[in-house]
């Protein structure tokens, strides 16, 4: 029974450790481009040259950290792209930084840490909706942070820090989640019940008398 018990404790301690690896991995590979081996398809060789060298171009003075990595629910991000970033960023020293989010789906999310710099991209770009790829959209990023100035940022990001959505299996059944749905449903099909059983006997009884009387 020990044996049983260790067994499934290994088990429940595995997957938030493998999650929390990864972000690990993202952090300390992306130098400054990390792409997840689940991403890998997203970007080839040639696309990931291209990257650096644009990255290389724009000259930013600040620290740019470029993450692909897919949205996983597991992790302490809770399937979140600008929480996986913040998290990412805790495990890097604290610099002026711009990260920049790319998830399966190719969406887009900017977490600029302690940088004073107004960086609005469009939304098109942010998220592929102009049929562009990924690395011209992520050229266009990069311009955009070039060109905003220092002092620009109306406002510095905010950290999320509420509680993060429970997970689907984490969630009550629906039967248990209103438990008085079912009691109302039974006294109303009783209810019902009982008047059509009323009516039914009322009818009966006055068919019956009249025959009686015919």
């Amino acid at each position: 029974m020990k044996a049983v018990l260790a067994v499934a404790a290994v088990l429940l301690l595995a997957a938030p450790a493998q999650a929390e690896d990864r972000l690990d991995r993202a952090a300390h590979g992306a130098t400054p481009l990390y792409v997840h081996p689940e991403l890998g398809y997203l970007l080839s060789d040639a696309d990931r040259a291209q990257i650096l060298t644009a990255l290389h171009d724009a000259s930013l003075p600040f620290d740019v950290r470029i993450v692909v990595l897919p949205s996983l629910e597991a992790d302490e991000s809770g399937g979140r792209a600008d929480r996986a970033l913040w998290s990412i960023d805790d495990r890097l020293p604290k610099v002026p930084r711009l990260l920049i989010g790319v998830d399966q789906r190719s969406d887009f999310e900017l977490v600029p840490a302690r940088l004073d710099r107004d960086i609005d991209v469009p939304f098109d770009v942010q998220y592929g909706r102009d049929g562009q790829g990924i690395v011209p959209r992520l050229r266009t990023v990069l311009e955009v942070a070039a060109k905003a100035r220092d002092g620009s940022a109306y406002y510095q990001p905010e950290r999320p820090t509420g509680p993060l959505d429970p997970l689907p299996e984490d969630l009550p059944d629906r039967d248990h989640a209103e438990p008085g749905s079912s009691g109302w449903a039974g006294l109303i099909g009783a209810g019902v019940g009982g008047l059509f059983a009323g009516v039914l006997g009322w009818g009966l009884s006055v068919a019956i008398r009249w025959v009686r009387r015919a």
